[in-house]
């Protein structure tokens, strides 16, 4: 059987080579980069599509690599050395020497396909069970590196508030767009959040019984110092008193930036939602559409279109207008109510 020879790509025209480096999968495209630093010129010299980096850090075998399981073949004398250099760093029978040192590793090598890419990292999932050593260097590691990260997802099986704590505690790098994705404990405590101050703030809560107590994971004040734009909030300890405290924040100056806030709560009694609050109701025939600007994230947005029937409106000093409205399902007497609140950009009718 005839072997085939090895073809000379490097032999190539300039734009026959550069055609063809265009129509690689990435994990191609990385490959080659390790044969040839004329390959990396051109490489990097090409408009590349889809060239978003994406990294995940999970609990499995605590790894730390970028998405679509991308590994090298080869590797450059300087990145073979860095590694080199870092496995001497490390005591491994430290309990967290192992971690570390992978993260070493993926940390030297996904700066170098950012570097390659001429891009930075756009998007990290973090699996909330990971070893908090790991992710304080992780943390550390993205605040130095870039000036801001567009998504996060933090998702998994929490058991308790540690890994959430640390992440608020030690993220200095500002956040586009943070998602929450947990399955709590029933013993769960309030997050530390600090000021949430992002874009797009949300948190989805995975198997909440809401015939038991919900945990109480968020405060009223974690709501009212937040500065977001949009805020999507699951299954909440919330009462119809903070309900009616976070209505009486915005119109008294909070939550400056807020387009959108959406929380599902227990059944509550309206009147005393409505407690002490100048409105205006509408109609059910009253329709209003809210469509958030599009802001090219990586994770699936909680809203991108949303029709307001009727509702109640309220007022700011300033003449900015809001509708809250309350959303339930009656042939499920125990389902959560959604209570939702928009502020509209643009003058409504009076």
């Amino acid at each position: 059987m005839e072997v085939s020879q090895p073809f000379p790509i490097l032999k190539l025209p300039f734009v026959a080579l550069w055609n063809v480096i265009k129509s690689m999968e990435r994990k191609e495209l990385i490959d080659l980069s390790f044969t040839s630093k004329r390959l990396v010129t051109i490489i990097k010299s090409i408009p590349i599509p889809n060239s978003d980096i994406e990294i995940g850090i999970t609990n499995l075998q605590s790894s730390f690599f970028p998405q679509q399981n991308i590994q090298p073949l080869i590797m450059t004398e300087d990145l073979q050395e860095r590694i080199k250099h870092l496995g001497g760093k490390f005591d491994f029978n430290e309990s967290t020497g192992k971690e570390i040192i992978q993260f070493e590793y993926s940390k030297a090598f996904i700066d170098y396909i950012c570097a390659l890419y001429r891009s930075e990292i756009f998007a990290v999932q973090i699996d909330v069970r990971i070893p908090i050593p790991l992710l304080t260097s992780v943390l550390e590691w993205m605040n130095d590196r870039q000036p801001v990260l567009t998504s996060c997802l933090i998702y998994g099986d929490c058991k308790d508030n540690e890994t959430i704590d640390r992440f608020f505690q030690k993220r200095i790098l500002p956040i586009r767009q943070l998602h929450l994705n947990l399955k709590l404990s029933p013993e769960a405590k309030t997050f530390n959040f600090g000021i949430l101050e992002m874009e797009e703030f949300t948190a989805r809560h995975r198997d909440i019984n809401t015939l038991n107590p919900i945990p109480n994971w968020i405060t009223v004040k974690t709501v009212l110092t937040s500065n977001c734009i949009i805020m999507c909030i699951g299954a909440s300890p919330f009462t119809v008193t903070d309900l009616n405290q976070i209505i009486k924040g915005w119109i008294n100056g909070n939550n400056p930036r807020m387009e959108y806030f959406q929380v599902e709560v227990k059944k509550f009694n309206l009147r005393s939602l409505l407690d002490g609050i100048e409105f205006e109701k509408r109609e059910t025939t009253v329709k209003r559409i809210y469509i958030p600007e599009n802001k090219s994230y990586k994770m699936q947005r909680t809203i991108t279109k949303r029709i307001i029937s009727g509702g109640y409106d309220i007022r700011r000093s300033d003449g900015t207008v809001a509708t809250f409205k309350v959303l339930y399902r009656p042939q499920n007497p125990t389902a959560l109510r959604e209570f939702v609140m928009v502020i509209w950009k643009k003058a409504v009718d009076s």
